[in-house]
Protein backbone atom coordinates (compact mmCIF):
# COMPACT_ATOMS: atom_id res chain seq x y z
CA UNK A 1 0.00 0.00 0.00
CA UNK A 2 1.11 3.15 -1.16
CA UNK A 3 0.23 6.21 0.28
CA UNK A 4 -0.07 9.26 -1.82
CA UNK A 5 -2.66 12.06 -0.61
CA UNK A 6 -3.40 12.59 2.82
CA UNK A 7 -5.56 15.30 4.14
CA UNK A 8 -6.20 15.10 8.06
CA UNK A 9 -9.18 16.88 9.62
CA UNK A 10 -8.48 20.67 10.04
CA UNK A 11 -10.63 23.15 11.32
CA UNK A 12 -10.74 24.17 7.65
CA UNK A 13 -10.51 20.95 5.68
CA UNK A 14 -12.43 17.60 5.89
CA UNK A 15 -11.01 14.13 6.12
CA UNK A 16 -9.38 12.91 2.54
CA UNK A 17 -7.26 9.64 1.79
CA UNK A 18 -5.72 9.24 -1.80
CA UNK A 19 -4.58 5.53 -2.01
CA UNK A 20 -2.96 3.36 -4.55
CA UNK A 21 -4.09 -0.43 -3.98
CA UNK A 22 -3.69 -2.93 -6.39
CA UNK A 23 -3.67 -0.59 -9.76
CA UNK A 24 -7.10 0.71 -8.28
CA UNK A 25 -7.33 4.29 -7.49
CA UNK A 26 -9.50 5.77 -4.57
CA UNK A 27 -9.38 9.73 -4.55
CA UNK A 28 -11.31 12.54 -3.26
CA UNK A 29 -11.40 16.05 -4.39
CA UNK A 30 -8.62 18.42 -3.40
CA UNK A 31 -10.65 21.32 -4.97
CA UNK A 32 -13.41 22.61 -7.38
CA UNK A 33 -14.52 24.37 -10.49
CA UNK A 34 -15.82 27.73 -9.08
CA UNK A 35 -16.50 29.03 -12.78
CA UNK A 36 -15.94 27.76 -15.95
CA UNK A 37 -17.55 29.64 -19.42
CA UNK A 38 -17.58 28.52 -23.00
CA UNK A 39 -15.45 25.17 -23.91
CA UNK A 40 -13.28 23.40 -21.23
CA UNK A 41 -12.63 20.26 -19.45
CA UNK A 42 -10.55 18.01 -17.24
CA UNK A 43 -9.15 15.17 -18.56
CA UNK A 44 -8.62 12.58 -16.10
CA UNK A 45 -7.35 9.17 -16.45
CA UNK A 46 -7.20 9.87 -20.38
CA UNK A 47 -10.70 10.65 -20.71
CA UNK A 48 -11.93 14.12 -20.95
CA UNK A 49 -14.95 14.61 -18.53
CA UNK A 50 -17.20 18.00 -17.56
CA UNK A 51 -16.95 17.80 -13.61
CA UNK A 52 -17.26 20.44 -10.96
CA UNK A 53 -14.34 18.25 -8.91
CA UNK A 54 -10.54 18.61 -8.73
CA UNK A 55 -8.40 15.54 -8.19
CA UNK A 56 -4.50 14.87 -8.30
CA UNK A 57 -3.23 13.99 -11.51
CA UNK A 58 -6.33 15.74 -13.33
CA UNK A 59 -5.36 18.28 -16.62
CA UNK A 60 -7.62 21.13 -16.66
CA UNK A 61 -7.23 22.73 -20.14
CA UNK A 62 -9.67 25.20 -22.10
CA UNK A 63 -9.99 25.73 -25.97
CA UNK A 64 -12.23 29.08 -26.38
CA UNK A 65 -13.23 29.30 -22.83
CA UNK A 66 -12.41 30.16 -18.96
CA UNK A 67 -11.80 28.15 -15.36
CA UNK A 68 -11.37 29.17 -12.16
CA UNK A 69 -10.41 26.10 -10.14
CA UNK A 70 -10.14 26.64 -6.14
CA UNK A 71 -8.30 24.08 -3.73
CA UNK A 72 -8.65 23.05 -0.57
CA UNK A 73 -6.49 25.96 1.07
CA UNK A 74 -8.19 28.51 -0.81
CA UNK A 75 -5.79 28.66 -3.52
CA UNK A 76 -6.51 29.86 -7.10
CA UNK A 77 -6.07 29.00 -10.37
CA UNK A 78 -7.71 30.52 -13.57
CA UNK A 79 -7.01 29.68 -17.15
CA UNK A 80 -7.83 31.66 -19.70
CA UNK A 81 -8.52 30.18 -23.42
CA UNK A 82 -6.36 27.98 -24.82
CA UNK A 83 -4.66 26.54 -21.82
CA UNK A 84 -3.02 23.22 -20.12
CA UNK A 85 -2.71 22.82 -16.53
CA UNK A 86 -1.52 19.39 -14.62
CA UNK A 87 -2.61 18.71 -11.22
CA UNK A 88 0.67 17.52 -10.17
CA UNK A 89 1.18 16.73 -6.52
CA UNK A 90 -1.42 18.30 -4.07
CA UNK A 91 -1.53 17.02 -0.05
CA UNK A 92 -2.06 18.66 3.20
CA UNK A 93 -1.02 17.85 6.35
CA UNK A 94 -1.77 19.17 10.29
CA UNK A 95 1.37 20.70 10.21
CA UNK A 96 1.88 23.20 6.91
CA UNK A 97 5.63 22.78 6.67
CA UNK A 98 5.15 18.80 5.54
CA UNK A 99 2.00 19.74 3.30
CA UNK A 100 3.31 20.58 -0.63
CA UNK A 101 1.51 22.01 -3.93
CA UNK A 102 2.86 21.71 -7.23
CA UNK A 103 1.40 22.47 -11.00
CA UNK A 104 2.91 22.14 -14.20
CA UNK A 105 1.49 24.99 -16.59
CA UNK A 106 2.02 23.24 -19.80
CA UNK A 107 0.36 25.99 -21.98
CA UNK A 108 -0.95 29.32 -22.65
CA UNK A 109 -2.05 31.83 -19.90
CA UNK A 110 -2.82 31.13 -16.31
CA UNK A 111 -3.16 33.25 -12.97
CA UNK A 112 -2.19 31.52 -9.88
CA UNK A 113 -2.84 33.22 -6.19
CA UNK A 114 -1.92 31.07 -3.22
CA UNK A 115 -4.44 29.56 -0.62
CA UNK A 116 -5.73 32.23 2.24
CA UNK A 117 -6.05 29.54 5.16
CA UNK A 118 -2.26 28.86 5.63
CA UNK A 119 -2.55 24.69 5.40
CA UNK A 120 0.65 24.97 2.77
CA UNK A 121 3.92 26.53 3.84
CA UNK A 122 4.70 28.44 0.41
CA UNK A 123 7.92 27.20 0.79
CA UNK A 124 6.75 23.74 -0.46
CA UNK A 125 4.67 25.77 -3.69
CA UNK A 126 6.46 25.03 -6.73
CA UNK A 127 4.69 25.91 -10.35
CA UNK A 128 6.98 24.19 -13.07
CA UNK A 129 6.72 25.39 -17.04
CA UNK A 130 8.42 23.59 -19.55
CA UNK A 131 11.36 26.18 -19.56
CA UNK A 132 11.13 27.23 -15.31
CA UNK A 133 10.48 26.73 -11.82
CA UNK A 134 8.49 29.52 -10.25
CA UNK A 135 9.43 28.87 -6.03
CA UNK A 136 6.21 31.05 -4.65
CA UNK A 137 6.59 33.33 -1.34
CA UNK A 138 3.05 34.12 -1.20
CA UNK A 139 2.10 35.87 -4.05
CA UNK A 140 0.01 36.09 -7.25
CA UNK A 141 1.19 35.88 -10.81
CA UNK A 142 0.55 35.01 -13.92
CA UNK A 143 2.35 33.21 -16.45
CA UNK A 144 2.06 32.92 -20.24
CA UNK A 145 3.45 30.16 -22.18
CA UNK A 146 3.09 29.21 -26.08
CA UNK A 147 3.82 26.09 -28.02
CA UNK A 148 7.70 26.61 -27.78
CA UNK A 149 7.86 26.34 -24.04
CA UNK A 150 8.44 30.24 -23.89
CA UNK A 151 7.40 31.28 -20.19
CA UNK A 152 6.75 35.02 -19.43
CA UNK A 153 5.83 35.48 -15.57
CA UNK A 154 4.39 38.53 -14.38
CA UNK A 155 4.20 39.54 -10.33
CA UNK A 156 0.73 41.24 -9.83
CA UNK A 157 -0.30 43.37 -7.36
CA UNK A 158 -2.54 43.29 -4.23
CA UNK A 159 -5.30 45.30 -3.52
CA UNK A 160 -3.44 48.37 -2.53
CA UNK A 161 -0.98 48.36 -5.44
CA UNK A 162 1.77 46.86 -3.80
CA UNK A 163 3.43 43.75 -4.30
CA UNK A 164 1.49 40.89 -3.67
CA UNK A 165 4.38 38.92 -2.59
CA UNK A 166 8.15 37.70 -4.15
CA UNK A 167 8.73 34.79 -6.49
CA UNK A 168 11.65 33.61 -7.71
CA UNK A 169 12.09 32.05 -11.20
CA UNK A 170 14.74 29.79 -12.07
CA UNK A 171 16.22 26.84 -14.33
CA UNK A 172 19.55 25.07 -14.56
CA UNK A 173 20.94 28.86 -15.80
CA UNK A 174 20.12 30.98 -13.53
CA UNK A 175 17.66 32.78 -10.96
CA UNK A 176 15.52 35.52 -10.78
CA UNK A 177 13.47 37.53 -8.18
CA UNK A 178 10.61 39.67 -8.75
CA UNK A 179 9.37 41.65 -5.57
CA UNK A 180 7.61 44.94 -7.25
CA UNK A 181 4.24 45.28 -9.01
CA UNK A 182 3.77 43.94 -12.73
CA UNK A 183 7.40 42.92 -12.32
CA UNK A 184 8.11 40.31 -15.35
CA UNK A 185 11.09 37.83 -16.92
CA UNK A 186 10.88 36.08 -19.87
CA UNK A 187 12.17 32.52 -19.98
CA UNK A 188 13.01 31.27 -23.49
CA UNK A 189 14.65 27.73 -22.99
CA UNK A 190 16.25 25.76 -20.22
CA UNK A 191 19.47 26.24 -21.14
CA UNK A 192 19.05 30.43 -20.97
CA UNK A 193 18.66 32.43 -17.61
CA UNK A 194 15.80 34.32 -16.71
CA UNK A 195 15.85 37.45 -18.21
CA UNK A 196 16.20 40.42 -14.99
CA UNK A 197 13.04 41.93 -13.31
CA UNK A 198 11.59 44.62 -15.72
CA UNK A 199 8.68 46.46 -14.78
CA UNK A 200 5.72 46.62 -17.12
CA UNK A 201 3.57 49.33 -17.05
CA UNK A 202 0.19 50.22 -18.20
CA UNK A 203 -1.30 47.32 -17.52
CA UNK A 204 -3.81 45.49 -15.70
CA UNK A 205 -4.30 41.75 -14.59
CA UNK A 206 -7.45 41.70 -17.30
CA UNK A 207 -5.48 42.60 -20.08
CA UNK A 208 -2.58 39.95 -19.61
CA UNK A 209 -3.36 36.91 -21.85
CA UNK A 210 -1.66 35.19 -24.96
CA UNK A 211 -1.29 37.81 -26.93
CA UNK A 212 1.58 38.73 -24.31
CA UNK A 213 3.54 35.75 -25.55
CA UNK A 214 2.92 36.51 -29.11
CA UNK A 215 3.86 40.38 -28.72
CA UNK A 216 5.87 40.82 -25.53
CA UNK A 217 5.58 43.79 -23.65
CA UNK A 218 7.57 46.61 -24.35
CA UNK A 219 9.86 46.54 -21.68
CA UNK A 220 10.38 42.73 -21.64
CA UNK A 221 11.81 43.49 -25.19
CA UNK A 222 14.22 45.92 -24.56
CA UNK A 223 14.96 43.91 -21.64
CA UNK A 224 16.20 40.88 -23.90
CA UNK A 225 17.85 43.30 -26.47
CA UNK A 226 19.73 44.58 -23.73
CA UNK A 227 21.19 41.48 -22.44
CA UNK A 228 21.84 40.43 -25.86
CA UNK A 229 23.66 43.23 -26.58
CA UNK A 230 25.47 42.99 -23.59
CA UNK A 231 26.50 39.35 -23.87
CA UNK A 232 27.87 40.28 -27.15
CA UNK A 233 30.29 42.47 -25.75
CA UNK A 234 31.20 40.56 -23.05
CA UNK A 235 31.98 37.72 -25.85
CA UNK A 236 33.75 40.26 -27.95
CA UNK A 237 31.79 39.83 -30.55
CA UNK A 238 30.61 35.98 -30.61
CA UNK A 239 27.06 36.20 -29.99
CA UNK A 240 25.43 33.18 -28.81
CA UNK A 241 22.62 32.37 -31.13
CA UNK A 242 18.93 32.87 -29.04
CA UNK A 243 16.28 32.13 -31.32
CA UNK A 244 14.19 34.41 -29.64
CA UNK A 245 15.54 37.79 -31.19
CA UNK A 246 18.50 37.09 -33.37
CA UNK A 247 19.93 35.12 -35.97
CA UNK A 248 22.97 33.63 -36.89
CA UNK A 249 25.62 36.50 -38.00
CA UNK A 250 26.75 34.57 -40.91
CA UNK A 251 25.59 36.76 -43.43
CA UNK A 252 28.04 39.35 -44.93
CA UNK A 253 27.61 42.93 -43.68
CA UNK A 254 26.24 43.57 -46.94
CA UNK A 255 23.68 41.43 -46.93
CA UNK A 256 22.76 41.77 -43.24
CA UNK A 257 21.91 45.64 -43.88
CA UNK A 258 19.30 44.44 -46.59
CA UNK A 259 17.83 41.74 -44.81
CA UNK A 260 17.59 43.74 -41.43
CA UNK A 261 17.15 41.28 -38.66
CA UNK A 262 14.20 39.09 -37.85
CA UNK A 263 12.93 36.52 -34.99
CA UNK A 264 9.89 35.27 -33.17
CA UNK A 265 9.65 38.59 -31.35
CA UNK A 266 9.07 40.70 -34.69
CA UNK A 267 5.98 38.92 -35.47
CA UNK A 268 2.77 40.74 -35.10
CA UNK A 269 -0.02 38.68 -35.44
CA UNK A 270 -2.34 41.50 -36.27
CA UNK A 271 -0.53 42.32 -39.31
CA UNK A 272 -1.66 40.65 -41.57
CA UNK A 273 -3.49 40.55 -44.55
CA UNK A 274 -6.95 38.81 -44.62
CA UNK A 275 -8.37 40.00 -47.99
CA UNK A 276 -4.85 40.29 -50.38
CA UNK A 277 -6.35 40.50 -54.03
CA UNK A 278 -5.20 36.85 -55.86
CA UNK A 279 -4.73 38.37 -59.24
CA UNK A 280 -2.31 40.80 -57.74
CA UNK A 281 -0.06 38.47 -56.22
CA UNK A 282 3.53 38.82 -57.67
CA UNK A 283 5.13 36.28 -58.76
CA UNK A 284 7.47 35.63 -55.48
CA UNK A 285 9.95 32.88 -57.74
CA UNK A 286 12.55 35.48 -58.21
CA UNK A 287 13.12 36.18 -54.65
CA UNK A 288 16.50 35.03 -53.36
CA UNK A 289 17.36 35.68 -49.36
CA UNK A 290 20.49 33.47 -47.54
CA UNK A 291 19.48 32.44 -44.39
CA UNK A 292 22.74 30.89 -42.58
CA UNK A 293 22.90 27.08 -44.23
CA UNK A 294 20.12 27.87 -46.55
CA UNK A 295 19.39 29.52 -49.91
CA UNK A 296 16.18 30.58 -50.36
CA UNK A 297 13.83 30.88 -53.37
CA UNK A 298 10.34 32.65 -53.19
CA UNK A 299 10.73 34.27 -49.48
CA UNK A 300 13.05 36.91 -47.34
CA UNK A 301 13.57 37.54 -44.18
CA UNK A 302 11.00 38.40 -42.15
CA UNK A 303 7.48 38.84 -42.92
CA UNK A 304 6.60 38.07 -46.79
CA UNK A 305 3.86 40.81 -47.73
CA UNK A 306 3.09 38.47 -50.61
CA UNK A 307 2.49 35.12 -48.59
CA UNK A 308 2.14 36.35 -45.18
CA UNK A 309 5.09 33.63 -44.22
CA UNK A 310 7.32 35.26 -41.41
CA UNK A 311 10.85 33.82 -41.95
CA UNK A 312 13.82 33.41 -39.61
CA UNK A 313 16.29 31.05 -38.22
CA UNK A 314 15.96 29.24 -34.91
CA UNK A 315 18.89 27.59 -33.25
CA UNK A 316 20.06 27.29 -37.20
CA UNK A 317 17.11 25.60 -38.17
CA UNK A 318 15.01 27.43 -40.65
CA UNK A 319 11.55 28.33 -39.64
CA UNK A 320 8.52 29.66 -41.81
CA UNK A 321 5.50 30.96 -40.05
CA UNK A 322 2.06 31.69 -41.19
CA UNK A 323 -1.29 32.51 -39.04
CA UNK A 324 -3.78 33.77 -41.16
CA UNK A 325 -7.30 31.80 -41.25
CA UNK A 326 -4.94 28.94 -39.17
CA UNK A 327 -1.95 28.40 -38.22
CA UNK A 328 1.08 26.59 -40.23
CA UNK A 329 4.64 26.48 -38.53
CA UNK A 330 7.16 24.47 -40.47
CA UNK A 331 10.87 24.51 -39.17
CA UNK A 332 13.69 22.52 -41.20
CA UNK A 333 16.82 21.45 -40.05
CA UNK A 334 19.77 23.21 -41.26
CA UNK A 335 21.11 22.75 -44.31
CA UNK A 336 17.89 20.95 -45.41
CA UNK A 337 16.63 20.98 -48.93
CA UNK A 338 13.10 21.34 -49.28
CA UNK A 339 9.98 22.87 -51.34
CA UNK A 340 7.05 24.66 -49.97
CA UNK A 341 4.50 24.45 -51.58
CA UNK A 342 1.30 26.36 -50.74
CA UNK A 343 -2.17 27.36 -52.15
CA UNK A 344 -4.33 29.24 -49.53
CA UNK A 345 -7.46 31.84 -50.08
CA UNK A 346 -4.99 35.13 -50.25
CA UNK A 347 -1.87 33.19 -51.42
CA UNK A 348 -0.61 30.62 -53.95
CA UNK A 349 3.25 29.89 -54.35
CA UNK A 350 6.04 28.27 -53.95
CA UNK A 351 9.54 28.95 -52.01
CA UNK A 352 12.35 26.63 -51.88
CA UNK A 353 15.08 25.98 -49.77
CA UNK A 354 18.74 25.50 -51.68
CA UNK A 355 18.13 22.46 -54.40
CA UNK A 356 14.56 21.99 -53.14
CA UNK A 357 14.80 18.57 -53.64
CA UNK A 358 14.76 16.32 -50.01
CA UNK A 359 11.64 17.23 -48.66
CA UNK A 360 7.95 18.11 -50.48
CA UNK A 361 5.34 19.97 -48.34
CA UNK A 362 2.20 20.81 -49.94
CA UNK A 363 -0.03 22.85 -47.80
CA UNK A 364 -4.05 23.57 -49.26
CA UNK A 365 -6.27 25.64 -47.42
CA UNK A 366 -9.00 26.17 -49.83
Amino acid sequence: MRLFNLIKKTPATTASLLLLISGVSFANPIGEVREASGVNSILRDKETIQTETIELYDQAQTAKGRMLIEFLDKAELQLKEHSLVLIDEIYYDPNPNLSKMSLKMAMGTARFASGKLGLVNNANISIQTPTATIAVRGTDFTTTIDELGRSLVILLPDDKGDPSGVIEVSNAAGTVTLDQAYAATMVTTTDSPPTSSTVITGITPALIDNMFIVNPPAEVKQRIEEELKDEQNEDQGLLDIDFLEFTELEEDELAEDELDEFSELDIDELDVEFLLDFLAIVDSGDLFDTLGEFDIKGARRGLNDESQFNVFLRDGNLVLYRNVNGLIEIEFAAGGSFTLDTTTPGYQGIITGNDGEDIMVIINQN
